[in-house]
């Protein structure tokens, strides 16, 4: 049998889940052969305490309550208020004040990134015999190649770059540049995924992954969503959820 390790990461809570699952159709282990635990590290984007549903009976987020309910939930964990210095520490286990990303995020013309010099959480995994995936918002930095996922550990990445782009038209303004498509397979532009909400985007590839995996090797998938930052944009169907709440804004949020 394979252990998977999952772990949610938003706002506050942390949840860590840890399953051990039959060979079947997504993880086996090779029989006789010791085996590494699979590990998915989930990240939700400017989610608040009191928007999922366990802290918050108003809130729909069944399946984080799976995960919660059946796992370790830490609610003494306390995150970054911005994008990149969170995920500069998540990925390199360093303060942000410590390697210079604690002030702001980086934005699409600014000209530096997470330290080339530091070791990642895909580095480390991936030098111990890791497949290493990231699937969705990077915000790292993208000004040359040495800042990219596919040069920080990561074998391959689905997603973007910056941040607070359009869900469903993977676009972004910038002053002084104009209006930019960013949407990559690894360095490719990916022009498919326009027009297609990016949770979904986000969902489908990390399913593929898993489903393709080849299991004689433990699998790192680094899954940050861009939800439910701004632009305040959800399919109708989820916002439809939240008909009893009066404020528009947090209607939408929350159908995110």
């Amino acid at each position: 049998m394979s252990r998977i390790i999952v772990c949610f990461i938003f706002g506050l809570p942390i949840i860590y889940a840890s399953y051990h699952h039959p060979s079947s159709t997504y993880f086996s282990s090779v029989v006789g052969k010791p085996t590494q635990p699979h590990i998915i590290i989930i990240m939700a984007d400017d989610l608040g305490f009191n928007d999922v549903s366990w802290h918050n009976a108003v809130v729909k987020t069944p399946h984080l309550e799976s995960l919660a309910r059946n796992g370790v939930l830490l609610e003494q964990h306390y995150s970054q208020p911005l994008c990149t210095p969170t995920r500069a520490s998540l990925l390199t286990g360093r303060y942000p004040f410590k390697i210079g990303l604690q002030e702001r995020v980086i934005h699409p013309l600014t000209k530096e990134g997470l330290p080339t010099n530091l070791t990642t959480i895909a580095d480390e995994l991936r030098s111990a015999g890791y497949s290493t995936h990231a699937v969705g918002k990077w915000h790292l930095g993208f000004c040359k190649k040495d800042y990219l996922p596919t040069s920080r550990g990561f074998d391959h990445h689905y997603g973007y770059w910056v941040g607070a782009e359009d869900y469903y038209q993977h676009t972004r303004a910038s002053s002084g540049a104009g209006v930019g498509y960013d949407f990559r397979d690894d360095l490719q532009v990916d022009h498919s995924a326009k027009g297609v909400y990016s949770s979904v985007l986000f969902g489908r590839k990390s399913v593929q992954i898993i489903e393709n995996h080849n299991q004689s090797q433990p699998l790192f998938l680094y899954l940050p969503f861009q939800s439910p930052h701004a632009p305040l944009q959800a399919p109708k169907k989820y916002v439809k959820m939240y008909k009893a709440i009066k404020d528009k804004d947090r209607r939408e949020y929350l159908g995110m």
